[in-house]
């Protein structure tokens, strides 16, 4: 059922109650959530491992380099393709073929002849199977969800951050428990179980535009057209480059963080770790519970405006806290901030771009959004590169002030729209009036 524009505001608490009852709906939140422990856990482990083997933090930053590339190199052909078959077989072939590479992973761990090379190749093929979550299981989970589509979002938000909490933690204690040979045998058993859940959904996930071949580029092209057109979704996709450029890219430092600078354990690491997505989850079931139309774009603005400051605090709590465990306490309490902001812009990004696109271009746009999603790798360059240099938090510092002096250009400049455009209204950056063409 497509959920109808009216429809799709409806009073979150009731939607809520209406999903949980919805088997189908709450099979494929569970893939989500099963999926995003083994995403999480395994790039912990992944930064833990590769600095532990090599001390370098530029090496760090490659790993979720390596695994956001597919995102801009295959997200929008991802979208295009999801428009013309079956999304439930295109999600359970992609199980099948991530389950075989955690397998072979594990094999390999367990014969002693890991290298920080596995680890690279691992990443760069993982990323395969993360860049179709949004334009297929994200646009399954709208199709599902009907006319409670702004509360799936953030549910199904909430839960993603739910496993950035529990994803690295559970990965600092595999690691040191089992080492990487655990790790991989876990992921495994989750991506099977994912599999499992697929094959139990009844549900649409079927053809929409007929039985002709997929016109990749003109597709492709349509869907880059549309946001190029359409002032309030290029809005929103300047956001989240902003995002990922400046600010998501700081997750990779965590590892280095944590045992250069803190000298923890790899349980301790994850604990950490897992603190951003405690603030994250917290964050995200606020949104969902309690967020509004007329504030969407107030909580996606200001929630990455308020990430960036936050990242800046880390930056001087880094060169200033005491002993290690204040030093950990105030990192820790600091990272569930930056969780609980990161939330307020993971919520709304899908919601807004999956509101602001027509039904027939849905997954093509949200392939296009996660080509801009994909721009993560030339920001986990560039604090790699700075951390290599000039240390953490001044690498830190100098990321949260590039991304506020972008924002604030987008802020100043980005209202301005061809006037009459459109018919409908568009949403404006907070500050700005909403302007309706009549």
């Amino acid at each position: 059922m497509s959920p109808s524009p009216s429809g799709a505001l409806a009073t979150p608490e009731r939607n809520v109650r209406a999903l949980l009852h919805d088997r189908n709906y709450l099979c494929i939140w569970g893939v989500g959530g099963l999926t995003g422990i083994v995403r999480w856990l395994q790039l912990l482990v992944m930064g833990v491992y590769t600095f532990e083997t090599t001390g370098s933090p530029l090496l760090v930053s490659l790993i979720p380099i390596l695994w956001m590339a597919p995102l801009a190199l295959c997200g929008p052909l991802v979208g295009v393709y999801a428009d013309r078959v079956n999304r439930r077989t295109f999600l359970l072939v992609g199980l099948a073929l991530i389950f075989g590479l955690s397998v072979t992973m594990a094999t390999i761990a367990f014969s002693g002849a890991l290298t920080f090379l596995h680890v690279a190749v691992a990443a760069a093929l993982s990323g395969l199977f993360w860049a179709t979550d949004m334009p297929v299981r994200r646009r399954f989970m709208g199709d599902l969800a009907g006319d409670s589509l702004s509360t799936a979002m953030s549910l199904d938000s909430a839960t993603g951050n739910a496993t950035r909490m529990a994803g690295p933690f559970l990965g600092g204690i595999m690691l040191q428990l089992f080492n990487m040979t655990g790790v991989f045998i876990l992921s495994s058993v989750l991506f099977a179980a994912c599999f499992l859940l697929v094959l139990t959904i009844r549900s649409p996930g079927r053809r929409e535009t007929g039985t002709r071949a997929p016109a990749f580029l003109s597709d492709l092209l349509a869907g880059i057209r549309f946001v190029s057109s359409d002032a309030n979704l290029r809005r929103i996709f300047a956001v989240t480059i902003i995002f990922n450029l400046f600010g998501f890219p700081f997750t990779s430092m965590v590892p280095v963080l944590g045992r250069a600078q803190l000298d923890l354990s790899a349980v301790l690491v994850g604990l950490l770790s897992s603190m951003e997505g405690l603030g994250a989850f917290l964050g995200a079931t606020m949104v969902a519970i309690f967020a509004r139309p007329a504030y969407f774009q107030l909580i996606y603005v200001g929630g990455t405006t308020a990430y960036l400051c936050m990242l800046g605090y880390l930056s001087v709590l880094t060169f200033v806290a005491g002993g290690p465990l204040h030093s950990f306490l105030a990192t820790s309490a600091t990272l569930v901030v930056i969780g609980t902001c990161s939330a307020c812009f993971a919520a709304m990004q899908s919601t807004l771009t999956y509101l602001g696109a027509p039904p027939a271009l849905r997954s093509r746009v949200l392939g296009v959004l996660t080509l801009c999603i994909g721009t993560g790798p030339l920001g986990f360059f560039n604090i790699g590169i700075m951390a290599e240099a000039f240390g953490v938090p001044t690498a830190l510092g100098v990321s949260a002030l590039e991304g506020l002096l972008v924002l604030g250009v987008l802020w100043a400049f980005g209202g301005r729209r061809e006037s009459g455009s459109k018919t409908e209204t568009v949403a404006q950056f907070p500050g700005q009036t909403s302007v309706s063409a009549r």
